[in-house]
């Protein structure tokens, strides 16, 4: 199993926020180490599909919205 501050240090390798001598070693590590290299392209994998998701609420909840602000400014 892999150790909470690996799995911290994964999660700032992923997204670019480790720093540049521990990013290198690391790097150095998942050529010794399958379970670590394996977290980091799930990481990675998860990273590209949260960038993919759809990102625009759903028409119900825009309708939703837009109605409640009709009847604020019907009240008026």
């Amino acid at each position: 199993m892999i150790k909470t501050s690996t799995q911290n240090e994964l999660i700032q390798y992923v997204y670019n926020e480790l720093a540049d001598d521990a990013c290198a070693q690391l790097e150095s590590t998942f050529m010794h180490d399958d379970e670590l290299a394996e977290g980091c392209s799930e990481l990675l994998q998860l990273q590209s599909l949260l960038d993919s998701a759809l990102k625009s609420p759903h028409e119900c909840a825009v309708n939703n919205i837009l109605s409640y602000s009709k009847s604020l400014s019907l009240q008026s």
